[in-house]
Formats: structure tokens, C-alpha cells, sequence
């Protein structure tokens, strides 16, 4: 039914209907609406410190309108464990996220926790050469007795053409599916359990919009929604975020210690044409063919050295020192039938005396996307957005730290980027929350938590990287980012519908990182994880995608523990890990039990501090888990401490506790979740004794409409 056809249907009822009674006797309370900002990594203490000192006035008025206090995040407290709990109402041990990597049982090699990869058959797999030349063969015969008809031939000589078209027809679809059809198609899925506020909430018939809420990807359709995934979601490589660096730098050697997946190409010369090229997603349906599929790009350097121009993918382009370009366009063909689209931005760094160009990660293009992947639902949802606000970044983790953390990029464009990731979205928030199309909203910012993890380093004066220097130019940057997202909310404020249930949450908050606790090697010290020779000396994360090799020469038949992760340890327990020792009851108990007193007893040998503030059982932690999933050991680091990235993948370092020296200077996931609290404020008074919890969100709101609770949650309702 049109609006106007409706309206009419209006006028008549007034006319012939009698007055209704007076509002005051009939009419319902109306059902409010909820907003809800999601700012990851706002520190609890910075944010009552800021509002103290007058540099958040908006936060600091929705504390007067409504309520306010720390938020306790989840154990451990990440990103993806800390929102799922959010998101589900559930602890870690049931909705079983629990960190960012997970171990498998058989060869102990360290995956990402939030998801599978898998493989499915596409179409018939590998029937698909004889599907296509049956189909080719029935076609072929249809179309050759009809050309054969509208000739006019008659008998045998219709047969005959009618089976030389079925054959050729034959032959050249089945050449077809072997050449150029893949067999098998890469599939992902989310391991997160329980239901959505969003699911819930749209059963029950609310409209829901979510906006980036991490561990959403591949997104799942639910009643009455929209929703575009979060952090999880990959590039057009199916990492993390992988950026380019193109450099005519000879022997280029990054700042860092490559942890990172950064995608350094060294360029043949540094002035006149420079051919190159772009590597791009990794050749997963004909892998026999190549690992990787690379397309050509043309760098041209102006004699005068003021521009560089650039060809790539049918576009050109020009920029001079500084530029950033649009929104470019890429195609990279698996072969001549099937093409994958993405999107990415340079930014031309320099070229006198060396070029130096930086390419972002490149993302699925949302106009473009392939057939067999979604980035939202409906999937219709990426065209509407991608109409009203034009090209967006698509990745989970959308502002590129990890060019920073390895100096390919400075601070200043690292801030560039900030600036228009943060622009765009909060564009999209301001349009969409003039709609009338929603009953609950949620929408997720990730710039606070991007900007304390590279430049914490500027404000703390005891932080291996600080300078007088660094504080001088940058000490104020994590500031600002908060007073960006006051103004963020101020503008949510003035502008939502009136009577809005407005919430503004974070998932954790945050630290400095000066000290580095390598467990692996504690362990390995201690005598609980035993090598057969030397460990090698790096991992990085690019060895999760390659298949590269993790724990090697551990000797598993003398090993009783090993750590991965973000600071979990696991007993390598008979009946269990394929290599197990450790037997279960009271051996178990006893390990767990001598392991965990010895680590908090630890003290760095530089300083006598604690590096491990308490180390949590996973009965502790959770209570109710999967056995074969959550680790049976949670250490969590003491202020200034945090699990090394190479202990992370299961790298035996050289020292138990090692100087941080990485850009990545600010931190949260292994740090003792009490000294790290989010916030929560509300336009209206809440319940927050005791003190609030993740997970008491998703309570909130199913009361708040009176909807039943799909299971028994963790948290609990806020509402007086």
C-alpha cells in the first residue's frame, strides 16, 4: 500500500469513526527507542579524568541527565570476547569466543578463534566437466534439430547435424567448467554461539540496525534488520588488513619486527617508467595454478619529480608528494571467467630521492561483491549504503595500524587516515539516524582503541619509546581522540529522536605496554615445554594464512604445558591434544595448580615487579565451557605488562620478559581486567550497584521490551 493510498484510508476513518477518548485514558506508553554507541578501548579512568578537567562536556552531561560508571569487561578483555559477550548476553565459556586464536587438537597450529575456513563443492565439484557437457550436449541437440528444422532438412541429415551441435556443444561447455569453473569455493564461519540481541529482538518484531559490530561476519539474516559486519570481516586477501608498501629504497628494512602483514615491493628504480605489480588475494579456487593472484601496475616519476603517475587496473591517475588518491577500483582475474573486485586508496609518500607509495589494504568492493559472499543483511543493505554515502571501507579492522607499527607510515598520515574512516562513518550515523526505519540502533567506532595502541608511547613518560620530542608533537593525540568522540556524541544528543534511550559503551579500556611477558619461555625455563633444539626466531601473522610452521621442535612426548594466544595456557593433556601427556584428575589438578602459584610469584628480573597480576582457572573464568576448546589457564599482566606477539604464535623467546620497542606501545588484551574497565553512561538513571557488566546490555534491552530472555544470560538487567 502507497503512503498517499494510506493517508486517504486515514482522513476516511476520522470522518466516520468517533473521536477516540482523551490520550491521558487510552492511549499505551510508547515503546522508546534505544541508541546505543559502541567506541571500543575508552578507558574508565581517562574518561573521568577528561570529564573532570572539562575536555568532555557531552559525556559529562549525559552523566547528569542519566547515569554513569565503569564498565567490567570480559576475561580476557578483547575486542571480539568482550562485544560477543555484548552481543549475547552470554560469558566467554558459552558463546566461546575467547580470544583472538584457537589450537587444534591434532597439530597444535594456532587459527583464528572467531572463525573457520573451510571448502564447500561449487556447483557439482569435480562433476562439474561432465554436468556441463551434459547440460552442453542436451542444449547442443535441441538447438541442432532446430537449426536443422528452419533449414528444412528432413531424416538423417537433421539427426546428424542435431548430434554434431550436441557434441561440439559438449566438448566446449565441459572444456569450459575444466578450464575455467572452480570445483571448490572457500567458505567461512562464525564459531560465535548464542543468540543476538539483534535475533531476539527481531523475532519479536523491533526493527534493528546494526553498524560494524565486530564478530558479525559472514553476516546472518534476522527478522526485521540490517546489519554491516564488523572486525572479522577480511580484506580481498582474507587478512586481517594487509597494506602495501612500494619503495625504491634498496635493502628497505622495517622499523618493526614484521609481525605484521605488511606487503613490501621493492621497485626496480626510482625514476622514468617502473613496472610493478599488486598481489592479491590468494589463488584458493585453482590453487594448482598459481598462489596468488597479481595484476600489473605502472609507476611513471615526473622528470621534475613532482608527481608520480599511476596505472593500474584501467585507471590512472596522478599525485603529487602527499596526495591521497580516491577510491580506486582493482579487478584481479582468476581467470577469463571469473574475477574478484576490490577497492583501495594510495597515498604518495615521497619521491625525492626514493619513491615511497603506500597503498591501503584492499577491501571487497560493496557495489561489486562476489556472488558467493555477503558483507551485510540483506545483502541488498551494501547497495542501499553504498548509494546514499558512496564507497566505504568494507574491512573489520578499517584503520590500518599495522603500517605504523612498521614504519611505513608516519603519524601524520596514520591521522589521515583516521580523519576519513572516522568522517565516513560518522556520516553514515548521522544519515541513518534520521531514518525512521529503526526501533533499536547500533553503531560501532573503532578509532579510540586504533589510536592508544600506537600512540601511547607519546604519553607515557616511562615507556621505552618516549621522547620530549614525541610528547611535544603527539602527546595530546589520545585526548583528542576522546574529545572526538564527545563531539560524536554531543551531535547524537541534538539530533536523535526525542525520547531516544541513548547508551554510549566501550569494551574495555587501557594501558601502556612498556614490558613484554613471553609465557612459552617461562614455561620452557621452568621445564614444563621442552624443545629438541633451537626455537626459530620469528612468526608472523602472515603464517596463520601461508600454513607456516608453529612449535617447531617441540618435543611433545616430554612437554606438559605450552602457551597461545593472547596469554593462554594449555596442559597438553592425554586424551585430549593428539601428542597429550598430562593425565586427567589429580596430575591435572596438580599442574595447573604449581603453574599458576609459580607464575604469580614471578618477578621480572629487571625490576622485581610482578609481570602476572593472577592467573584464573578456567572453572574460575567461566564455570561452564567447552573442554576441548578454552584454555585451562587465564594469566592476566599487571600495569605496563603485556604477552609478547611472538609468544602469541608460539615462539620461544630468547628472555622471559623482554623491553617493548614496537610502536605498539598501548594495550589491554592480557592485562588483569580490573585495571581495565569501560564506560558506560545512559540518558536515564540505571541500576549500576553493583557494578555494571558487558553482559548486562543485552538484559537491558530485552526487558526494556518486555521480551523474554531466549536462555538464561549472564548479565542482568539494568533498569530500576
Amino acid at each position: 500500500m502507497t503512503k498517499r493510498s494510506t493517508s486517504y484510508l486515514l482522513v476516511l476513518a476520522a470522518l466516520l469513526l468517533p473521536a477516540a477518548p482523551p490520550a491521558s485514558a487510552a492511549a499505551q506508553p510508547a515503546e522508546p527507542r534505544v541508541l546505543v554507541l559502541g567506541f571500543d578501548g575508552v578507558d574508565a579512568e581517562l574518561t573521568e579524568q577528561w570529564m573532570a578537567e572539562g575536555h568532555l562536556p557531552n559525556l559529562a552531561r549525559l552523566r547528569e541527565q542519566g547515569s554513569y560508571a565503569p564498565l567490567r569487561s570480559t576475561v580476557p578483555s578483547q575486542t571480539p570476547v568482550s562485544w560477543s559477550t555484548f552481543s549475547t548476553g552470554l560469558h566467554p565459556g558459552r558463546h566461546a569466543i575467547f580470544d583472538f586464536l584457537k589450537r587444534d587438537l591434532e597439530t597444535y597450529r594456532p587459527s583464528f578463534a572467531a572463525f573457520d575456513e573451510t571448502t564447500v563443492p561449487f556447483l557439482a565439484g569435480k562433476w562439474n566437466p561432465a554436468l556441463f557437457a551434459a547440460v552442453g550436449l542436451l542444449l547442443g541437440v535441441v538447438l541442432g534439430f532446430l537449426a536443422a528444422w528452419l533449414l528444412r532438412m528432413q531424416g538423417r541429415s537433421r539427426r546428424a547435424v542435431a548430434a554434431v551441435a550436441g557434441l561440439v556443444a559438449a566438448l566446449g561447455l565441459g572444456w569450459v567448467a575444466r578450464e575455467l569453473v572452480p570445483t571448490s569455493r572457500p567458505l567461512a564461519i562464525n564459531r560465535q554461539q548464542g543468540d543476538t540481541f539483534w535475533e531476539v529482538l527481531g523475532e519479536a518484531g523491533k526493527r534493528v540496525r546494526v553498524m560494524r559490530m565486530p564478530v558479525t561476519f559472514p553476516p546472518e539474516p534476522y527478522p526485521h534488520g540490517e546489519l554491516l559486519a564488523g572486525l572479522g570481516t577480511p580484506d580481498l586477501s582474507f587478512r586481517i588488513g594487509k597494506p602495501f608498501y612500494f619503495t625504491s629504497e634498496l635493502f628497505f628494512q622495517p622499523k618493526g619486527h614484521g609481525d605484521f602483514s605488511i606487503e613490501t615491493v621493492e621497485l626496480v628504480d626510482n625514476k622514468g617508467v617502473i613496472p610493478t605489480e599488486i598481489q592479491g588475494p590468494p589463488n584458493k579456487l585453482f590453487p594448482e595454478r598459481s598462489a596468488y593472484v597479481k595484476i600489473p601496475m605502472q609507476l611513471a616519476v615526473a622528470e621534475d619529480r613532482s608527481r608520480l603517475e599511476i596505472e593500474v587496473s584501467g585507471a590512472r591517475l596522478s599525485l603529487a608528494p602527499g596526495e591521497w588518491s580516491d577510491w580506486v577500483r582493482f579487478t584481479f582475474p582468476f581467470n577469463s571467467l571469473v574475477k574478484i573486485q576490490g577497492i583501495g586508496r594510495f597515498r604518495l609518500l615521497g619521491l625525492d630521492p626514493e619513491v615511497r607509495l603506500y597503498l591501503s589494504p584492499i577491501q571487497f568492493d560493496p557495489e561489486r561483491l562476489p556472488p558467493i559472499l555477503s558483507l551485510t543483511t540483506p545483502r541488498s543493505f551494501a547497495d542501499d549504503l553504498t548509494s546514499r554515502f558512496g564507497l566505504f571501507k568494507t574491512i573489520g579492522w578499517m584503520i590500518d595500524t599495522w603500517s605504523m607499527t612498521d614504519g611505513t607510515i608516519d603519524e601524520e598520515v596514520f591521522f589521515e587516515d583516521v580523519a576519513a574512516t572516522v568522517a565516513k562513518d560518522e556520516e553514515m550515523l548521522v544519515g541513518l539516524l534520521a531514518d525512521d526505519e529503526w526501533d533499536v540502533y547500533f553503531h560501532y567506532f573503532e578509532f579510540t582503541d586504533r589510536v592508544q595502541h600506537v600512540m601511547w608511547r607519546h604519553t607515557d613518560p616511562l615507556h621505552p619509546l618516549y621522547t620530549e620530542e614525541g610528547h611535544a608533537r603527539w602527546g595530546d593525540s589520545i585526548r583528542k581522540s576522546y574529545e572526538q568522540m564527545d563531539r560524536i556524541v554531543g551531535h547524537v544528543m541534538e539530533t536523535m529522536p526525542p525520547e531516544t534511550f541513548l547508551m554510549v559503551v566501550s569494551d574495555h579500556g587501557f594501558a601502556s605496554w612498556r614490558r613484554v611477558m613471553n609465557y612459552n619461555t617461562w614455561l620452557a625455563r621452568e621445564g614444563y615445554l621442552v624443545l629438541k633444539g633451537e626455537s626459530p626466531e620469528r612468526a608472523n601473522l602472515e603464517d596463520l594464512f601461508d600454513q607456516g610452521e608453529f612449535f617447531v621442535n617441540v618435543d611433545w612426548s616430554r612437554t606438559r604445558a605450552y602457551a597461545m594466544g593472547l596469554g593462554n595456557i594449555y596442559v597438553n593433556l592425554a586424551g585430549r591434544e593428539s601428542q597429550g601427556i598430562v593425565q586427567p584428575g589429580a596430575e591435572y589438578e596438580a599442574l595447573t595448580a604449581e603453574i599458576r602459584q609459580k607464575l604469580e610469584a614471578f618477578q621480572d628480573p629487571e625490576n622485581g615487579e610482578h609481570p602476572v597480576a593472577h592467573v584464573w582457572t578456567r572453572d574460575e573464568a567461566y564455570g561452564v565451557y567447552d573442554p576441548n576448546l578454552i584454555p585451562d589457564l587465564f594469566p592476566s599482566n599487571n600495569e605496563g605488562y603485556r604477552v609478547g606477539w611472538q609468544d602469541t604464535l608460539g615462539i620461544v623467546a630468547k628472555e622471559i620478559v623482554e623491553t617493548n620497542r614496537d610502536i605498539w606501545s598501548g594495550d589491554h588484551c592480557s592485562l588483569h581486567p580490573p585495571l581495565v574497565d569501560g564506560v558506560l553512561f545512559a540518558n536515564r538513571p540505571l541500576d549500576l550497584d553493583p557494578q555494571p557488566y558487558m553482559g548486562d546490555v543485552m538484559p537491558t534491552l530485552l526487558a526494556l521490551y518486555g521480551v523474554a530472555e531466549p536462555v538464561r544470560l549472564d548479565g542482568r538487567s539494568l533498569l530500576p
